[in-house]
């Protein structure tokens, strides 16, 4: 793999250091660092709470192991067709989607405790989320295929993202930096 240790240690540490922050900040304040491997990936899960509203207003459980499996295997192929080692990528999109169902899991119990207030409407997932998401896992994967990870910027953590499933994630994006 091409030279991405310190950028990927960098992630790794502002995923595991960063202060909490609503969703909907992140994906603001991430919006100048979108082009950047923590731009992205911030970008990715503040998009969680528009998935968890729409998962609660319809009753849905967060896990979708079919989904779960199909984006995998979708990576892997990705990252062959790239010519890159795809262990570390499918390891490192796992790690995405532990987190992202961490985040939709907190939501979901802050609505059902009443420690938020629930929503009242939500993006369509097929429609309007998921295609958001798929652009995202594009980019980030363009940006390890090009070697051009930067961590320039320290991502804002997400709310919702606990610093055990922040670490995980940490040392998914490290994994990234092993050699081929």
């Amino acid at each position: 793999m091409r030279g991405l240790r310190a950028p990927v240690l960098s992630l790794g540490l502002a995923l595991a250091l960063g202060g909490p922050m609503p969703g909907g900040m992140a994906r603001a304040e991430a919006a100048g660092d979108a082009a950047t491997l923590p731009g992205l990936v911030t970008e990715r899960l503040s998009l969680m709470v528009d998935v968890a509203a729409w998962k609660f207003l319809r009753g849905l459980p967060v896990e979708d192991l079919p989904r779960e499996a199909a984006v995998l295997e979708a990576m892997a192929t990705r990252a062959g067709e790239l010519g890159l080692a795809p262990a570390p990528l499918v390891a490192f999109s796992a790690a995405q989607i532990e987190a992202a169902k961490a985040i939709q899991s907190c939501w979901i119990d802050r609505w059902t405790g009443g420690a938020a207030p629930a929503p009242t409407d939500a993006p369509d997932l097929g429609a309007v989320i998921r295609p958001e998401i798929l652009r995202l896992d594009a980019a980030l994967v363009g940006l390890v295929a090009a070697g051009a990870a930067s961590a320039e910027m320290t991502p804002p953590a997400i709310d919702c993202l606990s610093p055990e499933v922040a670490a995980a994630l940490a040392e998914a994006v490290t994994g990234l930096a092993a050699p081929d």
